[in-house]
């Protein structure tokens, strides 16, 4: 479809024509800028400036007031038939239905990857998301029996019937308090972390993530005893950090950001790594979103 001549409407705001429109009907600039709140100098001067775009005298200046000269009268009604098909272009805009969608979300996630996420669900469709908290352990169930539309989980699960797509991958660090004998070091190996405990999760959350990851650290020679951390809130979480100097947590960066009592610290070599997937049953129009390629959308990715 071919766009309007921008050379036949460069500098014409809608503002411009409901300005015209507004002085046309009152007869006076005084009563439209009346109507219009606005100052009545400033109202005139944005009728010279439409004439000027324009080309022609819009108005004949009377003593009494001003009348719309032909070339007036011909912009006053497309412009009628402008703000007629305006309004019923919105009014049909907002007729159109919205479908509400049910998005499952681990515990955790950070805001950018739940942007990224919002980006690939509501693509193409007026959709209202409706979040809820659910455990990774459980959405494939949430995705398959349809109370779930939309999950975003912890890698690794069982993704059989399920579209998947990532929305972030990151390596994941130590987090501690700022007067933790650690947190001087600019960054951590395993070996410091002899006899530091771990601020875990119930494992039964996302048994996979958490099997992995302890495997993985258990692998670098790090095996820690965990303290688990089953009310899940933050304040709660960040209390038992700084009251423990004994105690530290793993967390990707991103995950960890906005707390000055914390500080977050690269661990190595080969830091476990935490992927973040969004989720949705296959064979549904849900999942048509998350399976399709788009270039557009990225997977937040740590370094």
């Amino acid at each position: 479809m071919e766009g309007p001549d921008e050379g036949e409407l460069a500098g014409i705001e809608l503002r411009h024509l409901r300005y015209f429109a507004a002085v046309a009907e009152a007869g006076t600039v005084t009563e439209a800028a009346r109507r219009l709140r606005i100052a009545q100098p400033s109202l005139s001067q944005q009728i010279r400036r439409l004439e000027r775009r324009v080309g022609t005298p819009l108005f004949r200046r009377l003593p009494h007031g001003m009348v719309p000269t032909e070339a007036g009268r011909l912009l006053l009604e497309g412009a009628g038939r402008a703000f007629e098909e305006l309004r019923s272009s919105v009014a049909a805009a907002r007729a159109v239905p919205y479908t509400t969608a049910a998005v499952g979300v681990c515990r955790g996630v950070p805001q950018a990857v739940l942007a990224v996420a919002e980006e690939v669900m509501a693509r193409g469709r007026p959709l209202r998301l409706a979040y809820r908290q659910a455990d990774s352990g459980r959405q494939g169930e949430l995705l398959h029996d349809g109370t779930l539309a939309f999950g975003i989980l912890r890698a690794p699960v069982d993704t059989s019937g399920l579209a998947v797509r990532t929305l972030a991958d990151a390596p994941l660090g130590v987090l501690l308090h700022v007067r933790h004998p650690l947190a001087e070091r600019p960054e951590l190996t395993w070996s410091d972390l002899a006899g530091q405990r771990l601020l875990w999760f119930p494992s039964a959350r996302a048994p996979g993530y958490a099997a992995e990851v302890l495997a993985h650290v258990g692998a670098h020679g790090w095996t820690p005893e965990t303290r688990v951390d089953a009310d899940g809130g933050h304040t709660l979480f960040r209390h038992r950090l700084i009251g423990d100097h004994g105690l530290v947590a793993l967390r990707t960066r991103a995950a960890s950001l906005g707390d000055p009592d914390l500080v977050w610290r690269p661990v190595g070599p080969e830091p476990p790594r935490e992927r973040l997937l969004l989720a949705a049953a296959a064979h549904t129009p849900w999942a048509e979103p998350v399976a399709g390629a788009d270039p557009g959308s990225r997977a937040v990715r740590g370094g």
